[in-house]
């Protein structure tokens, strides 16, 4: 392995890329108060030659996003660099192996933020993930488990979780144990899971970066039909509070019942609105 400014080569070269059709989104989180690898969501993003990746400004503040590190300015954006982002804005790049195991890149209006874009069907990959694992517990916490080599004990990981279509909704960054074990637990009680069956998540480790799949079909529970036809007659009072057999629902109230029945929020949700709704009674 060689590490040149901006990008990080894998030897030999040559060999023909394997062009993905998936599409990645990056969001940059609000920065105030952020440590230098939490910025951008995730921070490192394992996609597949010929791959689109989207960078979204989630923050209050303007961002450009440009290939390169910092510490070698002349290099910046030599292999590509976004727009001026304002808030909302977005940007897309395809990115083709070209003998390169990834690249880094940084904000060039708040340098410290780096992020990183890896290869995971580079030619000459190698595999530590011992065991990939996870169990669904009462269809609400879902347990990814796992072991990799020993030498990798006690250094950091980050578990990524997308949907069928690609879309970040779980991200964790945490230390494997002594032994070279990792246990996350994830609610999957919220209405981030309801809308799919099929999930990905992507464990990613080491330098250079490696990561290992794990295809998971997670089955949450179907509302309840008549809860649900009973929510969408609160949704004509949701914009104000009204009298239901003598008792006054806040409108805060209603429109949580109104967003179940148009399968925005999950049962659970509605279940634990209620119960602070009792104890303000």
């Amino acid at each position: 392995m060689v590490l040149l400014l901006g990008f990080i080569l894998i030897l030999p070269l040559g060999v023909s890329s394997v062009y993905g059709e998936n599409s990645w989104n990056v969001f940059l989180n609000p920065y105030e108060g952020l440590q230098q690898d939490e910025l951008f969501a995730p921070h490192e993003l394992p996609i597949s030659s010929g791959d689109t990746v989207t960078w979204i400004n989630q923050d209050s503040v303007t961002h450009k996003i440009t290939s390169g590190i910092a510490a070698h300015p002349d290099y910046s954006g030599e292999f590509f660099s976004t727009d001026v982002l304002s808030p909302g804005d977005s940007f897309s790049v395809s990115l083709e192996n070209q003998g390169f195991a990834g690249y880094y890149y940084f904000c060039e209006i708040h340098p410290w933020f780096t992020g990183k874009i890896f290869f995971e069907d580079r030619p000459g990959m190698y595999k530590s993930t011992l065991d990939f694992s996870y169990d669904l517990q009462d269809s609400e916490v879902l347990s990814i488990t796992g072991l990799v080599d020993s030498d990798l004990s006690t250094s950091s990981y980050e578990i990524l979780i997308f949907d069928s279509k690609n879309n970040l909704i779980f991200q964790k960054i945490d230390s494997f144990e002594a032994d070279a074990t990792f246990d996350v637990s994830v609610d999957v009680s919220n209405s981030n899971w309801k809308h799919d069956e099929n999930y990905v998540a992507k464990l990613v480790y080491g330098v250079p970066s490696e990561s290992t799949s794990l295809f998971m079909t997670i089955l949450v529970p179907k509302l309840d039909g008549e809860l649900v036809s009973k929510s969408l007659e609160f949704c004509q009072y949701s914009e104000s509070d009204f009298l239901f057999e003598d008792v006054l629902i806040p409108s805060w109230y209603s429109k949580s019942l109104c967003w179940f029945g148009n399968g925005l929020v999950v049962q659970k949700e509605v279940s634990d609105s209620l119960g602070f709704f009792q104890d303000l009674l």
